[in-house]
């Protein structure tokens, strides 16, 4: 192997052995939910980092500049910060009860079947009972049936009796 690759292969590793050893120096064990949360705290610092780094430098930072952010990261200060920050996420919700979800209101979708302008695609289900009756959409609605039973016998006499 070249020198690169050995070089390109070693800076995954590298960056792999640091995350190692946070997690490490984070975890204490397999049931430390606080130290599994100040990891995962962690290693979103770490991608907004990268992500703004590359936003602002145009690329990904290299295997000095990663080393040099991870060097302040794990630092006895921050890595307490990160502590306290996730025993706070974890002690607030026992803490504080749980916001009540408020679903708003489905309104029931309207049926339109082939005869809705006569008001039967509701299934002459009464909407509002405290609301008035509409006795002008009433009105209109008996005139457009009549309308249609005049038209259809019409029809029916035109097209199919033939006297």
């Amino acid at each position: 192997m070249t020198q690169t690759t050995q070089q390109t292969v070693a800076q995954p590793l590298d960056m792999l052995a640091l995350e190692r050893d946070m997690l490490a120096r984070l975890v204490a064990g397999s049931d430390d939910a606080e130290g599994h949360l100040a990891f995962a705290l962690h290693r979103r610092a770490v991608l907004d980092w990268m992500e703004v780094f590359e936003r602002v430098e145009g690329r990904r930072p290299d295997t000095g500049e990663m080393r040099l952010f991870l060097m302040g990261e794990s630092a006895e200060r921050r890595l307490n910060s990160y502590r306290e920050q996730a025993a706070l996420l974890i002690s607030v919700p026992s803490e504080a009860p749980a916001p009540a979800l408020v679903m708003p209101e489905k309104k029931p979708k309207r049926l339109r079947t082939w005869f809705w302008p006569w008001g039967f695609s509701t299934g002459f289900a009464v909407e509002n009972p405290d609301q008035p009756l509409n006795w002008k959409g009433l009105f209109w609605r008996l005139l457009m049936l009549g309308l249609a039973v005049v038209v259809t016998a019409l029809a029916l006499r035109i097209f199919v009796v033939r006297s």
